[in-house]
């Protein structure tokens, strides 16, 4: 399996935001582009799922945001 590390994405990143022109205020946009590319690249090349550095996942802490948030919610209510 491949793994994609985050100096990798880094390097994708950045070379998608100077291709765009080096706009201010895109650097998750770049980032999570460039992760997509090379997970789909990764997958193409394999057939499996690589592996990411945990902190580099954004969608990841989004989701894993969106399922803690009902359980919060829970504990706070009053017995």
């Amino acid at each position: 399996m491949t793994d994609i590390s985050e100096d990798d994405i880094r390097m994708r990143a950045y070379a998608l935001w100077e291709a765009d022109g080096r706009p201010d205020g895109s650097h998750d946009a770049h980032w999570l582009q460039a992760l997509r590319e090379l997970t789909e690249e990764a997958i193409a090349a394999t057939g499996a799922i690589p592996l990411t550095p945990a902190k580099t996942s954004k969608l990841s802490v989004v989701k894993n945001e969106a399922a803690i948030e009902p359980v919060a919610r829970k504990r706070s209510k009053p017995a």
